[in-house]
């Protein structure tokens, strides 16, 4: 099982930048918790909530999506879900030919 931890800072920024395309600037990400998925090294998170078991919780909506390129220009799929309440929830990332990212996505790309 995955261990809880702090978001590493290109995930940090690659939220951030999420976020801040959609106008979305209530959540606090410097203490946001994160779980890796295994997903074999694609590199999708699930976002803890501090009040609420992981079991009670359910996807709710995809609050954006993104596309971008790998260094291999390979599309990357990115979807920052909510869950059931309109909190964070997951980082969804998805590279086409389900091979690891190369180059951890950025919002400048």
């Amino acid at each position: 099982m995955a261990i809880e931890r702090t978001l590493e800072k290109e995930e940090l920024e690659l939220l951030s930048c999420l976020l801040k395309a959609i106008g979305k600037n209530i959540f606090d990400l410097d203490k946001t918790k994160v779980i890796p998925l295994d997903d074999g090294g694609i590199g999708s998170l699930y976002i803890v909530h501090e009040k609420k078991e992981k079991d009670s919780r359910r996807f709710g909506a995809v609050l954006y999506e993104k596309e971008f390129l790998d260094t291999d220009r390979v599309p990357i799929l990115i979807a920052l879900n909510v869950d059931q309440d309109g909190d964070l929830f997951e980082l969804d990332i998805w590279k086409v030919d389900f091979s690891p990212v190369k180059l951890y996505p950025r919002c400048d790309d």
